[in-house]
């Protein structure tokens, strides 16, 4: 993570705040499509771990992560949606 409770203007003029933002050296970046999507990590067991919902991001010349090129990741952390959402977070 690179930063929490972040503001971040996006290319419409509109703006978001309190959001997260991760950097990914790995993988293919978010395209226009991909927000409310999850964000989460899964650890050596195979086990996943919820960290929030997507709402934008990008990067990557070629819209694949690298150690050189990486993609930027904006999202709504996993507890503020919890919070603000009616629900919980489903655990299994």
């Amino acid at each position: 993570m690179t930063a929490t409770q972040a503001t971040v203007p996006y290319d419409n003029g509109t703006t978001a705040r309190n959001m997260a933002v991760a950097r990914k050296t790995s993988g293919s970046c978010t395209v226009k499509g991909d927000s409310g999507g999850p964000v989460y990590t899964v650890d050596g067991s195979g086990q996943a771990y919820a960290k929030g919902i997507l709402s934008g991001g990008g990067g990557g010349n070629d819209n694949s992560g690298g150690l050189f090129d990486p993609c930027n990741l904006i999202f709504t952390d996993i507890g503020l949606a919890n919070s603000a959402f009616p629900g919980t977070v489903a655990w299994y």
